[in-house]
């Protein structure tokens, strides 16, 4: 079954090693160097992206809302995962798009970009800046790029494997020593908090906007049954009275008949006023129905979902 960008994100949040904020190293050879026992500083250990991690799920959904395809960001999501890149590398990448999209207007050709940059050796930090001004181009990589990006993904994932468990040895060796870990980006982790808790206000606003107006459509449309029932049952009183007119035969039954036909006149009358008003208020209800119905469907909920109840 087809995993959606949400559930990628997610799944990445929970299965990417938690790096550091630091700069992503040159582009590496399968040499010595590379086979090398990786260093990291202490502030490197120390810096946790857990408030990064948590806040990856909400940037996607940024991205999908501001009209990235949610093909586009599950390719590049999956190629960061296949890398092992870092999940601050990652939200950098996907709100460099979100930021060209707002700017420049929607671009096909994002995770081509991804690939082609990481096959040519370019580090991921740098690829983040990159993709913010690229052009779109969708030309399909190449038998050379391709095996240059495997050679790459694998590079990096070995790399990023190593890096992760020396951060995790230096962590630990620091926490035993007493040392406090410092969170990153506390700030920015705050402003999306806020703006997310803004924006399950609106819509959960547009919830139940919708669901007024379907139970108001509803409504509307038995009333509209109902004045349909009462305008039949009125005309088949006028009929009746027109028969009993016919059929009075005394003066007194004739002026009773009268009154009852003229009854029934304006019982009908007045029914199929009714009847032509409820379906009127029924069209109304219906169009209203299906815009807040729209509205709703096009509003993503917080985090990409959910997206309420059909009706």
């Amino acid at each position: 079954m087809k995993r959606s960008t949400l559930s990628l994100a997610l799944g990445m949040v929970l299965a990417l090693p938690a790096l550091s904020d630091a700069a992503e190293p040159a582009a590496v050879e399968v040499t010595a160097e590379v086979k090398a026992e990786i260093e990291v500083s202490d502030e490197e250990a120390l810096a946790d992206d857990i408030l990064i991690a948590i806040d990856l799920p909400i940037v996607v959904a940024d991205a999908r809302d501001a009209g990235v395809e949610e093909q586009e960001l599950e390719d590049v999501i999956n190629t960061a995962a296949e890398s092992g890149l870092d999940v601050n590398t990652t939200v950098e990448m996907v709100e460099a798009e979100t930021e060209g999209t707002k700017s420049r207007g929607k671009r096909k050709g994002l995770s081509i970009f991804v690939r082609r940059q990481l096959a040519k050796g370019v580090p991921p930090k740098e690829i983040a800046e990159k993709i913010k001004d690229r052009e779109e181009k969708l030309e399909a990589m190449s038998d050379e790029e391709r095996k240059a990006l495997e050679e790459r993904v694998e590079q990096l994932r070995d790399k990023n494997k190593r890096r992760h468990k020396a951060l995790a040895a230096k962590r630990k060796a620091l926490k035993a020593e007493g040392k406090e870990l410092k969170l990153l980006k506390k700030e920015l982790h705050a402003s999306r908090k806020a703006a997310l808790t803004k924006r399950k206000a609106e819509y959960e606003e547009i919830r139940k906007k919708h669901v007024k107006a379907r139970g108001e459509h509803k409504s509307a449309r038995e009333d509209a049954h109902e004045a349909r029932d009462d305008r039949k049952e009125a005309h088949g009183d006028w009929k009746e009275a027109k028969e009993d007119m016919k059929a009075a035969e005394t003066p007194e039954e004739r002026k009773e008949a009268r009154e009852e036909l003229k009854d029934a006149k304006k019982d009908l009358r007045d029914s199929k006023k009714d009847h032509k008003d409820a379906k009127k208020d029924r069209k109304d209800a219906k169009k209203d129905h299906k815009d807040a119905k729209k509205d709703h469907k096009g509003h993503k909920g917080p985090k990409g979902g959910p997206k309420g109840k059909k009706g």
